[in-house]
């Protein structure tokens, strides 16, 4: 099932979930040394455009993918930016194409050996596949209690769903499909967020369209337990408190 397929899901998405994917560019542009333009970078799994109209830093062409309508539908930056419909282990576009493939919180979701295999042949020779990952971290700064209430209380009701996680990053492994593991970074990424807008948040996580589009829930009844559950973390509805999320960057090249 895609998660991010219905309506409400990409609506949801397109307003609730933070904007700190410059932020991840900048230590790619540092890490990889660039120092003028790409000539054409893709974003494969690219949602509502976040994580895409940050290449426009670092790329002349930007081009982003998505298995969602919805969520293309209402992408950033159409002028600027070429999107398409596709999945991760297709894309339509020819051999050698590209400097630059990044993916934001999605290689989860996909068949990966299959998504490398597309990704060497999109590539050119010594070009780069970076994946990263902004993930709920549960730190809400001098509330040391809401780091248990978010897997004791919010993650047992509302369980992740399958995805791939336990893929082996391993150079043995990717040698085998022509590519390099050069370097992982991790650090932490600070927003500030409104009981309100961090109740939009998770919203937005696959945990709850699950259970939503299962018919176990609907968003109102989401949005009224979060509501509950979350005022002893903020004084009042329009407190904001610092929350930190945690991001890793997986620098990965095409060897040949």
């Amino acid at each position: 099932m895609n998660y991010f397929n219905p309506r409400n899901s990409a609506e949801r998405y397109s307003i609730g979930r933070p904007d700190f994917h410059s932020n991840t560019i900048n230590h790619i542009k540092e890490n990889l040394h660039i120092d003028r333009k790409l000539d054409r970078a893709l974003d494969i799994a690219c949602g509502t455009g976040l994580s895409t109209k940050a290449l426009l830093d670092i790329a002349i062409e930007v081009y982003g993918t998505d298995t969602s309508q919805e969520m293309l539908n209402l992408a950033l930056e159409k002028d600027k930016i070429h999107y398409q419909i596709a999945s991760a282990e297709q894309q339509p576009f020819t051999d050698n194409t590209f400097d630059l493939i990044t993916v934001s919180s999605g290689v989860h979701w996909f068949d990966i050996d299959k998504f490398l295999m597309e990704a060497n042949r999109l590539l050119k020779s010594k070009s780069w596949l970076v994946l990263y990952d902004n993930f709920f971290i549960s730190e809400i700064v001098g509330k040391k209690d809401f780091s248990n209430w978010f897997p004791e209380v919010y993650k047992k009701k509302f369980p992740s769903p399958p995805r791939n996680n336990t893929y082996l990053w391993t150079n043995e492994n990717l040698f085998i499909k022509n590519f390099n593991l050069v370097t992982e970074e991790r650090f932490k990424n600070t927003v500030a967020f409104s009981k309100k807008q961090l109740a939009l948040y998770f919203t937005t996580q696959s945990n709850i369209i699950a259970a939503v589009e299962k018919n176990e829930t609907t968003y109102e009844e989401v949005e009224n337990w979060l509501d509950r559950e979350l005022s002893p973390f903020f004084d009042n509805d329009f407190q904001t408190q610092e929350i930190n999320y945690g991001n890793w960057i997986k620098y990965i090249q095409r060897l040949n």
